[in-house]
């Protein structure tokens, strides 16, 4: 007997045995195992625990985190574990999975991430608070280094006009000192020249002798 004309019978405690479609395919299972949330330049904030054995932490987020940087929904992977990066407006959301999500279910995640953000980031405003306080205290600290930086510049700019103005003293020192030992040159040349002339004419150089004095003339008497 078909299972039409059972029907058809009213044997509705009859079982049936074939079906005309088959059942649904099965689904890879997908562990959801928790949720990183970082700033717009990957700073860790905080995370939602949603399984407590699992064993990921925030550090094995940063060696699984591409060199490249983080892109929306394009997956990540450390071990059995898929880091998803999800980008809602100045955030991202790293979901943690035992298997990789499907495409669909991507898009559904994205969308309640969206749609929770406002009921999230109060959560951590602490985190933020105090990452806002960090980069400001960096932000003077970088401020002050800068202003040290143009204080030192200052300074040795000074110095090298400084240096400028004793190299050129200098230079005018070693050119007076110059024409002072050509002077020097001169005279002792002119010295030796003076001293052979005299070598020459036979005289010998020597103290001088005063002058012997006249003799007064001889007057004769005129006769008478």
């Amino acid at each position: 007997m078909s299972m039409e004309e059972q029907y058809l019978r009213g044997d509705l405690g009859t079982v049936p045995t074939s079906f005309a479609t088959s059942g649904p395919k099965t689904v890879p299972r997908v562990d959801y195992e928790r949720i990183f949330v970082v700033d717009g330049r990957e700073a860790f904030l905080g995370e939602y625990v949603l399984r407590d054995d699992c064993p990921v932490e925030a550090a094995d987020l940063e060696r699984a985190k591409p060199l490249s940087g983080m892109r929306h929904l394009v997956a990540f992977y450390l071990g059995e574990y898929a880091f998803t990066p999800f980008r809602v407006d100045d955030l991202w959301f790293i979901v943690v999975t035992r298997g990789v999500p499907r495409i669909e279910d991507r898009a559904s995640i994205g969308t309640l991430l969206a749609a929770a953000r406002v009921h999230i980031v109060p959560n951590l405003e602490p985190a933020l608070a105090a990452r806002e306080s960090l980069l400001k205290e960096r932000e003077r600290e970088i401020a002050d280094r800068e202003s040290l930086l143009l204080t030192r510049e200052q300074r040795v700019g000074q110095l090298d006009q400084q240096l400028k103005v004793l190299s050129t003293r200098l230079r005018d020192f070693e050119s007076d000192l110059r024409m002072r030992e050509a002077k020097l040159t001169s005279l002792r040349d002119y010295a030796v020249q003076m001293q052979r002339m005299v070598l020459d004419r036979g005289g010998v150089p020597g103290p001088l002798k005063p002058a012997a004095p006249k003799a007064e003339p001889e007057v004769t008497p005129s006769p008478k």
